[in-house]
């Protein structure tokens, strides 16, 4: 164990998470963190200590303190991921591909990208978002010059087809977002549909309309930057960053509304939702819907571009990846509460879908033992 090693704490954009993760580790490695320019930042021409973990950001100043320190460093963001640098951060893209999946799950066909600011997080999650949205749908930026100016972005909003969902690079923007739509009495989420990312409960629940959010791992960033830092103290070298990707989606008012014009695939899909610990299959779906199920079927790939039973097998398999965060839960338990007949097939299944068991995704993603 590393003994009473000093390391500076130097966040660019702070967070209690991060900082939680940090702490946690530091503990562990029995570290002296040094956490006192964690306001000031008054940064002074020497530090001593063995080693920094930082985020990076647009500050030169602080890029400046880092490089003539001259000491071990990890980042824990890709913000500046043109300075080579240890790295542990967010996987931008992964956090996109969540969106994605928790919006298409909901049935929308239009789609717009929300950020007050370009920068290179922000792109990455937008490039995440746009490359797992099936190809036919519509995709509008409402970023770029104007966007932190409220008639600017209202009229882009209303030049769109609703009922529209809007992913924000964070929960912050989301909430901006979701102001904006309350003045002009747009109906959330029956016309539009907000999703952010970091799950800031101080932020998601308080607004008028609580916010959804993907579930950005902050605190595992940290403890893992921590660790790799202790070890890059220790004289290892990391050929490349290692990239957390999220937990899951946390879904409150702002996106709880199946989006789909034709009633009939409506109840199809709420029926799935909440039929899946129950073995049914594509004809009970119709049973319900009150249709056929070859007039099922075809309205359900002008609608959703895939048949009943590949959305009822990817609603299962994206409701077993949200109960991976509980450990109270084997996979064999979340095998049936998503409606698999056994652990093996469900295994199967996921492994077709995501190219690994679901043990092996668990324990690499979700600090499983």
């Amino acid at each position: 164990m590393s003994r009473n090693r000093k390391v500076l704490m130097l966040l660019g954009s702070y967070d209690a998470l991060a900082h939680a993760g940090i702490a946690r580790a530091a503990r562990e490695l029995n570290w002296h963190l040094d956490v006192s320019l964690l306001k000031t930042f008054q940064f002074p021409v020497r530090w001593e200590g063995e080693g920094i973990i930082t985020s990076l950001n647009q500050s030169q100043r602080l890029l400046s303190f880092i490089r003539r320190a001259k000491l071990p460093t990890v980042d824990l963001s890709t913000w500046r991921s043109d300075i080579k640098c240890a790295r542990v951060a967010a996987d931008n893209e992964a956090i996109g591909r969540a969106a994605a999946e928790h919006l298409v799950a909901l049935g929308h066909q239009n789609y717009a990208w929300f950020a007050l600011s370009r920068n290179p997080v922000g792109e990455a999650r937008f490039k995440g978002f746009r490359e797992a949205l099936p190809s036919t749908v519509q995709l509008a930026r409402l970023d770029g010059r104007g966007a932190q100016l409220h008639e600017t972005t209202y009229k882009r909003l209303k030049s769109r087809a609703v009922p529209l969902a809007v992913f924000c690079k964070s929960d912050d923007e989301a909430a901006w977002l979701l102001n904006l739509c309350l003045n002009h009495q747009i109906r959330i989420p029956e016309e539009i549909a907000i999703l952010g990312v970091d799950n800031n409960p101080l932020i998601c629940e308080y607004q008028p309309v609580p916010l959804s959010s993907v579930n950005h791992d902050l605190e595992r960033i940290g403890y893992e930057g921590a660790l790799r830092l202790d070890a890059l103290i220790e004289g290892a070298q990391f050929p490349g960053p290692l990239l957390i990707p999220p937990r899951s989606v946390t879904q409150r008012q702002s996106t709880d509304e199946l989006a789909v014009s034709d009633p009939a695939v409506r109840i199809a899909l709420e029926y799935m939702q909440t039929q899946l610990r129950r073995s049914i299959g594509t004809e009970d779906i119709a049973r319900v819907a009150g249709i056929s199920r070859r007039s099922l079927e075809i309205r359900f790939k002008e609608q959703m571009h895939v048949s009943v039973h590949e959305r009822l097998i990817e609603t299962r398999l994206y409701n077993a990846m949200q109960l991976f965060a509980d450990k109270s839960h084997s996979i064999t338990d979340i095998a049936a509460l998503s409606g698999f007949c056994n652990a093996p097939h469900f295994t199967r299944t996921f492994k077709k879908k995501h190219g690994t068991t679901p043990l092996k995704y668990r324990k690499q993603f979700f600090q499983m033992d």
